[in-house]
């Protein structure tokens, strides 16, 4: 059993996060041309304008399609919870609320994906 520390978990957090965000690329082009991915909800429009801005454009470069759900932080942490119970997961979602990643890292339920950042 690997030895968790508060900070070591948080980086690793971070760290799926940013992971998730830069190998989008590297991941449609290795699997399927279709990604789910689940996003919170902004504090301003701004945000979830910006977000989709992203994925148009990525959508655009590559040739693949995301099916981005954006949606208030409860309802998205609830699905996330229940997603990962049942064992049927988006593609993507982010690496919040901590101390749900931080309970997957620790069942061994996340993926390294260090070989494709």
């Amino acid at each position: 059993m690997a030895n968790f520390t508060r900070r070591s978990v948080l980086r690793g957090s971070l760290g799926l996060a940013a992971a998730g965000t830069l190998a989008r690329p590297y991941i449609a082009n290795a699997a399927a041309t279709t990604a789910e991915v689940w996003w919170p909800q902004g504090f301003v429009p701004e945000e979830d304008a910006a977000i989709k801005k992203a994925v148009a454009d990525y959508e655009k470069a590559s040739g693949n399609t995301i099916e981005l759900s954006i949606m208030p932080f409860a309802p998205l942490r609830q699905k996330i919870v229940a997603a990962v119970q049942s064992g049927v997961v988006p593609d993507m979602f982010p690496s919040n609320p901590g101390e749900i990643i931080a309970l997957y890292a620790w069942d061994d339920k996340l993926v390294d994906l260090t070989d494709v950042v």
